[in-house]
């Protein structure tokens, strides 16, 4: 009598899966698929995608995994036994990785001997100077005169390739700027501290005159009152000059004589010309006014003509201190003319109604230009201003 026999069976959920990953390629990395992995994952790529290529090894490694599975059992009914058949899969995972012999860029800013120009431009970069960035060769960093910054991520590492420095910190007035190029006088950005040359001021260009030297140099301008004493008429008329020119020409004989160098000109008004047009000082002059022996007697045109001056001018050319004494103006602190009594044009010595506008050596309010009036006969001293 024949009996039907069961027939045991092997749980498949497990196998059934790993079963159909190889049919795609793939077997399971931890819970993540081949295709689930990360772009730039490459552990996971390489454990859990068939045929993967890592360029890092340039070996090949072969894994076969053999699975029995038993599919069926039957019996012969006459000699009673009972045969299994089973069935043998194979499945078979190739790695295979690529090493790189030598290095083709470290990235260190060096150029090594096994780095070339053209396989590592970020440390091998030159520089041939003619304002002209040359991509083939010169970088921000190799060149930064020629190649100027692109970028700037404030790392505190250099990328050659965009950036001519980056120190990592937020200090603008150092050797690397914010904006990771290099702190040059001429930039616009203060840099105090310049190894070889500390910038005074760096107003970003190259005009003489404005206060801030191309040098990157406050631009003094030298304020001396006279040794001199002058009448209101303020030397002979000769060759048809006006009394401001050849009161002009005594400071510039004052200071030339005291070994100064610049263009000198006498703080002194007629009745329509004074200081402020005559002197060609541009109102935005930030530029320092200073006595012979460096004292500030203003930080710019604004505050030389702002009604108070910081120390009195009672110096002389010479370095020597007067006794304060009134000073030949009609000027007001503005630098312009205070009025009409300016001695004809200080032209004339005059007689007993002919006066001429003081200011006085001793103060530092409005009253070191604009104080009072006297004879035109009087003799005073007046203020000599370096204007170039």
């Amino acid at each position: 009598m024949l009996h039907n026999l069961p027939v045991p069976r092997l749980p498949l959920g497990p196998l059934a899966g790993f079963l159909a990953a190889a049919v795609v390629g793939c077997i399971p990395y931890g819970n993540t698929l081949c295709w689930e992995c990360a772009e730039d994952d490459e552990a996971c790529k390489k454990n859990a995608c068939s045929n993967y290529t890592d360029t890092g090894t340039s070996t090949e490694d072969t894994t076969t995994t053999s699975t029995t599975l038993t599919t069926s059992t039957s019996t012969d009914p006459t000699t009673s036994t009972t045969t299994a058949t089973t069935a043998t899969t194979e499945d078979t995972t190739t790695t295979e990785d690529t090493t790189t012999t030598g290095r083709i860029c470290s990235y260190d800013l060096v150029c090594d001997a096994d780095e070339t120009l053209e396989g590592c431009l970020h440390d091998c970069g030159t520089c041939e100077i003619d304002d002209t960035c040359d991509g083939a060769s010169e970088t921000p960093y190799a060149c930064p005169e020629d190649c100027t910054a692109t970028q700037c991520d404030s790392n505190g590492e250099i990328d050659a390739l965009t950036e001519q420095c980056d120190d990592g910190n937020d200090n603008d007035n150092d050797a690397c700027t914010n904006a990771c190029t290099l702190n040059v006088c001429g930039d616009g950005v203060l840099y105090p501290e310049a190894e070889g040359g500390a910038e005074e001021c760096d107003d970003g260009n190259d005009v003489v005159g404005d206060g801030c030297a191309p040098d990157c140099t406050i631009e003094r301008r030298l304020v001396f009152v006279s040794s001199a004493l002058f009448t209101g008429n303020l030397g002979p008329a000769l060759g048809g000059l006006s009394g401001l020119e050849l009161a002009d020409a005594q400071c510039q004989k004052l200071a030339d004589d005291a070994g100064k160098t610049g263009t000198f000109r006498a703080w002194l008004s007629d009745a329509e010309n004074g200081p402020s047009a005559r002197f060609g000082i541009d109102s935005g002059f930030s530029g320092v006014f200073e006595l012979v022996d460096g004292s500030v007697v203003a930080n710019g045109w604004a505050d030389l003509v702002d009604g108070e001056i910081a120390v009195p001018i009672n110096m002389d050319e010479k370095g020597a201190t007067p006794q304060p004494s009134p000073v030949w103006t009609n000027t007001k602190s503005d630098g312009t003319p205070a009025g009409a009594e300016h001695c004809q044009g200080w032209t004339i010595t005059g007689g007993i109604s002919d006066k001429g506008h003081f200011g006085f050596s001793g103060e530092s309010t409005a009253t070191w230009t604009d104080f009072d009036t006297q004879l035109c006969s009087g003799s005073n001293r007046v203020y000599c201003f370096q204007v170039e």
